[in-house]
């Protein structure tokens, strides 16, 4: 995508003080960037070498919030707002890192808070960018393979949720891999902060390329053998937060399960229960007697007061009730009042509970506090709070063990953390963090069963009734208490002992805002070659590789979904094949699609102008594909075609990929047998080829499969070759229309039915479909060309080498 900053914005990057920050420095510049870099005190990161000439560096001198704003405000005075920020991150090994490194992810944090306005005003008048870079195996820490410091992982927490609470601004983590050197690093850099794909926000680069991180769904086999390091009545686990709420019925489900001994911690103390106290129920009458207790005490029984009472007893009397069903499980439990996040006094309280239960074999973190608040309300105090219980309670009940003696470790982190959440900022970095500790602790210890689950919201807990509400709106669904706390115990019974991170629950789905009214105009540069592309080894005319048209049309839908990320694809209208790109001497360096933005009607549909060109010469333009693009929020319900599913043994024996009619390799090959034809129809019976993501390269299964709808089209080709001896290639459909997936591997229908032919030219309305007939796809106004002069170049064409 075309991306200059406009001559009053410039460009913040705070730098790790490596070479790369310099050269990426450099890079930007050379683009007519304006950049200024902004650094930690010495003591935090340490000055690396001097910046190109004419580059601006602003020296933090402390880090105190109050300062940083000062010196935002300094920058935009002096320099120009800021439009684009760019945050390098220290490579550190310490799997937890250091107290240094949390001081940068906090003051990135706190960055991000006073870049809001200026951000989200620059996105106003054109593209305006929040990008941070960590250095952990560029694989996500999924990689196992490298020593890295679990901190900087926060930083996808991060993005992810300012991804949704900024909806116009461009937002991406990315995650590189240490290997890499300066010169691979500012390209990788700069060429993220100019895509155009606005569906994914985090990326990684290592030795297996480019990669995103996606969920996968799966199911506990529970008839599969038990997994290693069976939990027995012997287990002793260590429980952060397990003396109320969801924690606490977990834990409860597992002394059902196991009959094993827990060690519950908590933040709520344990005091006998007041004499006027006992008995009462109601809430209401518990809130009166409460009353009259601190007015006997001649104090005024303020509503905070009383509240502050009615939540210490209710606490209480769940540990109560938490530790009776444990023992009525066959478990055994005792609570302990602690602070986790106070690693000495920890210490010192579990000592005398180790030696009533021995020694701990597993750790169970459910301990968590939340400060939910859009990001411009955040303060430090909300970051502590969240942070500290989350990550240094963590660290604080691993260092109470022996790690290599530990032979469980279940982590209760959030959905929040994989796919960001709005208000929970801080949450989502310290849920991120957890889960790139699991990966990582799972590196250093195999034999240990490691499991992070991201939990979606649960029905009970911190979820109440008006978030419930706001949930059910967002199409997310909360998980019943019952199959939560079943989830935990078969994923530790049966559960894969190599799959680590487990997400439980619906995606956090974030409804689109509305647009504004202004139309714009977006280019996307693009290079294409085959060895990218290797699915074009199976399309050749002739020994020449050739873009497929529906590749074209493809693009256009792809890019248009990534810019608009709510909005799905639904129908391109008067599609044109201008020139077709063949892989030979004529293969333009790059491509540029342009996105002109036609209308915005009432925040449902988007329509859009797409043009894909190139120049064939500097200054003069070549156009290949053009087509008018509609994205809906709602794809309509598929409708019904009639068909007639009858098969013509006259045509039971055709050949089309052997006899000539089909030029078409492997990749492409979906057509089984042609059930008709008619000089007014065809039908014919087909199953998508199974084809490797890889193989796909530049043109993903996203908005629609490339292949399933060349294979559409290969119906047209069927019916001239069989009523005129003649090959045929497209040149245009009057409407596309898109309405399901067709899965692959199961048969589906492809029915044609003519509108006028003639030596020259077939048009023709295409619609592919399932045995009952409901639609997947239709075409109307579909056109080739005829000419017996391209039988040749069928009959001939040949596998084409990819190099």
């Amino acid at each position: 995508m075309d991306f200059t900053l406009p001559d009053h914005h410039i460009c913040l990057l705070t730098d790790d003080g490596s070479p790369a920050s310099i050269r990426l420095v450099k890079s930007l510049s050379d683009r007519g960037w304006k950049v200024v870099v902004l650094s930690f005190p010495e003591s935090v990161i340490a000055q690396g070498l001097p910046l190109p000439g004419g580059i601006n560096r602003v020296v933090l001198a402390d880090l105190s919030e109050e300062h940083l704003k000062q010196q935002l405000m300094a920058i935009a005075q002096n320099y120009g707002s800021i439009g684009t920020f760019v945050h390098l991150h220290p490579s550190i090994q310490a799997s937890l890192g250091q107290e240094s490194e949390r001081a940068i992810l906090k003051h990135i944090f706190l960055i991000a808070k006073h870049l809001k306005k200026s951000l989200n005003e620059g996105a106003r008048q054109g593209r305006s960018c929040f990008l941070t870079v960590s250095r952990l195996d560029g694989q996500f820490g999924l990689s196992r393979k490298t020593e890295f410091s679990s901190i900087g992982g926060g930083l996808f927490g991060l993005t992810k949720t300012l991804n949704l609470e900024w909806e116009r601004v461009f937002c991406r983590a990315i995650d590189l891999s240490p290997a890499f050197d300066e010169e691979f690093v500012a390209q990788s850099i700069v060429a993220e902060l100019h895509d155009p794909n606005r569906l994914i926000t985090e990326v990684g680069y290592s030795s297996q390329g480019r990669t995103t991180l996606v969920a996968e769904m799966c199911r506990v086999k529970k008839n599969a053998h038990p997994t290693k390091n069976q939990i027995t009545p012997s287990s002793v686990f260590l429980v952060s937060g397990g003396g109320r709420g969801i924690t606490s019925q977990c834990v409860i489900k597992l002394a059902q399960r196991y009959q094993c001994k827990f060690i519950l911690l908590g933040r709520s103390s344990i005091n006998p229960e007041p004499a006027w106290a006992k008995g009462c129920v109601d809430e209401f009458d518990l809130k009166k007697r409460i009353m009259a207790d601190i007015t006997a005490r001649g104090e005024k029984p303020t509503p905070i007061k009383v509240q502050k009472t009615l939540k210490g007893i209710l606490a209480q009397r769940e540990i109560a009730q938490t530790l009776e069903a444990i023992e009525q499980a066959g478990g055994k439990a005792e609570y302990l009042s602690a602070d986790i996040t106070d690693a000495i006094a920890l210490k010192e309280k579990l000592a005398d509970a180790v030696q009533r239960f021995g020694a701990i074999s597993g750790i169970l973190h459910g301990a968590g506090n939340l400060a939910d608040k859009l990001i411009e309300n955040k303060s430090e105090q909300d970051f502590e709070a969240v942070y500290t219980a989350k990550v240094k309670g963590l660290e604080n009940l691993l260092s109470c063990v022996n790690p290599n003696q530990i032979k469980h470790l279940v982590l209760f982190a959030s959905a929040a953390g994989f796919y960001g959440n709005i208000g929970q900022s801080d949450y989502a970095i310290a849920n991120e963090i957890l889960n790139k500790f699991a990966h990582h602790f799972k590196r250093l210890h195999p034999e240990c069963h490691v499991a992070s689950f991201n939990w979606g919201p649960w029905d009970g807990g911190m979820v109440t009734p008006e978030l419930k509400q706001i949930f059910a709106e967002r199409k997310v669904e909360v998980i019943p208490v019952e199959v939560g706390t079943q989830m935990l115990v078969d994923e530790l019974d049966f559960g894969e002992r190599e799959t680590v991170q487990v997400l439980v629950g619906s995606p956090l789905v974030v409804v689109s805002g509305e647009l504004d009214s202004e139309l714009r105009t977006y280019q996307i540069h693009r290079k294409l070659n085959l060895k990218a592309n290797s699915f074009l080894q199976d399309h050749a005319i002739g020994g020449q590789a050739v873009l497929p048209t529906v590749c074209g049309s493809v693009w256009l839908a792809n890019v248009s979904e990534q810019l608009y990320p709510g909005y799905k694809f639904f129908s391109c209208e008067n599609f044109k094949v201008l020139k077709g790109i063949v892989f030979d001497e004529t293969l333009a360096s790059e491509y540029i699609l342009e996105v002109k933005e036609v209308n915005k009607s009432q925040n449902e549909q988007l329509e859009l102008a797409a043009t894909i060109w190139s120049e064939a010469e500097p200054g003069k333009r070549r156009y290949h594909y053009n087509g008018q693009v509609k994205l809906l929020k709602e794809i309509p319900e598929a409708p019904t075609y009639e068909f007639d599913a009858t098969q013509s043994q006259e045509f039971a024996f055709l050949s089309p990929y052997q006899d000539g009619t089909l030029f078409h390799g492997p990749s492409f090959k979906g057509v089984k047998q042609v059930l008709n034809i008619t000089p007014e129809t065809l039908t014919m019976e087909c199953v998508l080829p199974q084809i490797a993501e890889e193989q796909r390269g530049q043109f993903p299964a996203q908005a629609f499969d490339f292949v399933a709808k060349d294979v559409q089209f290969q119906c047209m080709l069927i019916w001239v070759r069989h009523f005129y001896q003649a090959a045929s290639l497209p040149l245009r459909c009057q409407k596309g229309e898109h309405f399901q997936t067709i899965p692959l591997g199961k048969p589906f229908y492809v029915s044609m039915d003519v509108i006028s032919s003639n030596e020259t030219k077939l048009v023709a309305n295409i619609t592919s479909h399932d045995i009952q007939g409901k639609v997947y796809s239709r075409v109307f106004g579909a056109e080739v060309t005829i000419s017996k002069q391209l039988n040749r170049l069928f009959f001939n064409s040949e596998k084409v080498g990819v190099k």
